[in-house]
């Protein structure tokens, strides 16, 4: 409990002991009795966040944040705040890319970076952190914009940028995050989806330039995995040829419990691109794409080379679709819970982001109704 002490000049200060133990004391000036007692609660507070490690509520925060430089200094030398008079928004960048950099994946890094540069673009590296609001948080947003991204990856941008600065919270740079304004949920983008049919899938194929080739683009069509990530993890020992499934290793999912993998049946399509690689496997190999792996970069480039040389054009997310296309198929001949557990989203992800209306579900639907209606003529499909 933080207490209010009079002063012989008539001024007042609020005393309290620290998580150590030791006497602390705030000079506030000759204030009412009102004021200092307001302020003597959010003294407390600070200290039992101190103490506990709890966050702050909303109302101490927004207190701390309309304090002047003096007030501030004050609560920074008794320990109740970190000094952030300094803090910049490239440090903070820095430290936290630096922080996580051991604890997630190479592109989840990148990513990060990605992220940084954009802010560093817009807002440059001396900005400092307090004097960020979410009006500019806005004026980002609309700087993303300006650069011809796409809804969704601005909104991933935003999801990091707010994390970033979540992470200036708990380190007392800033107490409130300027970003939580923008949105962040990603949204369906069904004008992107395109569905490959298994003719074009098999002419696709048959331009690749050797079987590990051939097998990253059934991997991704016949067994819906995601590429390059699960189809680089998977290995010759996760291949359960008697049983005919194999074992998909989830690096996306694995930091979720049960989610680490799953298994996928060897579908008749996929089999015969998987036993040319496994054929072809040298001693000693462990993982089923071996030759590819180096370059993962490059995949996207290569690919769209090998859809002109089958005399297609190339369609949106190159990849998602193949697997997207797949999902689709899977639902209209098993249960959703056993598609989503092969393909390795759950049901709402599904529904939102994956399930494709195809051309041949309008024409399958006439000929559906059409029977069912006597003596309706199935019209033709350019009829006018």
């Amino acid at each position: 409990m933080a207490s209010i002490a009079k002063r012989p000049n008539g001024g007042k200060m609020i005393q309290f002991f620290d998580a150590t133990g030791k006497r602390r004391a705030i000079q506030i000036g000759k204030l009412s009795m009102k004021a200092a007692t307001s302020i003597r609660v959010h003294v407390e507070r600070l200290v039992s966040s101190r103490i506990t490690g709890h966050a702050l509520d909303d109302g101490t925060a927004l207190w701390l944040s309309k304090l002047d430089k003096t007030m501030i200094g004050k609560l920074s030398k008794v320990g109740l705040i970190e000094a952030r008079e300094s803090a910049t928004l490239g440090e903070m960048i820095d430290e936290f890319i630096k922080l996580r950099t051991g604890d997630v994946k190479p592109r989840t890094v990148a990513k990060y970076k990605v992220v940084k540069k954009h802010l560093i673009d817009h807002f440059g590296k001396g900005k400092s952190l307090k004097s960020l609001n979410a009006g500019e948080a806005k004026e980002w947003r609309a700087y993303l914009i300006d650069r011809k991204l796409a809804e969704n990856s601005i909104r991933k941008l935003s999801g990091i940028a707010k994390t970033m600065f979540n992470y200036g919270i708990e380190k007392e740079l800033i107490v409130k995050n300027p970003f939580n304004c923008l949105p962040s949920a990603l949204v369906p983008t069904r004008d992107r989806h395109h569905y490959i049919t298994i003719e074009d899938s098999e002419k696709v194929i048959e331009q690749c330039p050797d079987a590990e080739w051939r097998l990253i683009v059934a991997l991704a069509r016949y067994g819906g995995l995601r590429t390059p990530s699960e189809t680089f993890a998977l290995k010759l020992s996760d291949i359960n040829w008697s049983e005919n499934r194999f074992y998909v290793t989830s690096p996306k999912t694995e930091r979720y419990a049960g989610k680490e993998g799953r298994i996928v049946p060897i579908f008749p399509e996929l089999r015969p691109y998987l036993e040319e690689c496994f054929d072809q496997a040298e001693d000693g190999a462990e993982f089923v794409i071996e030759k590819h792996r180096i370059r993962s970069e490059n995949l996207r480039t290569t690919f769209h080379k090998i859809i002109k040389r089958a005399g297609l054009n190339k369609w949106p997310k190159p990849f998602q679709n193949l697997r997207s296309s797949r999902e689709t198929e899977l639902m209209e001949q098993f249960p959703i819970q056993t598609v989503t557990s092969w393909i390795g989203n759950s049901p709402s992800v599904a529904l939102q982001s994956y399930l494709q209306v195809r051309e041949s579900d309008f024409e399958k639907a006439l000929h559906i109704c059409c029977s069912t209606v006597p003596n309706t003529p199935v019209l033709a499909s350019n009829a006018n």
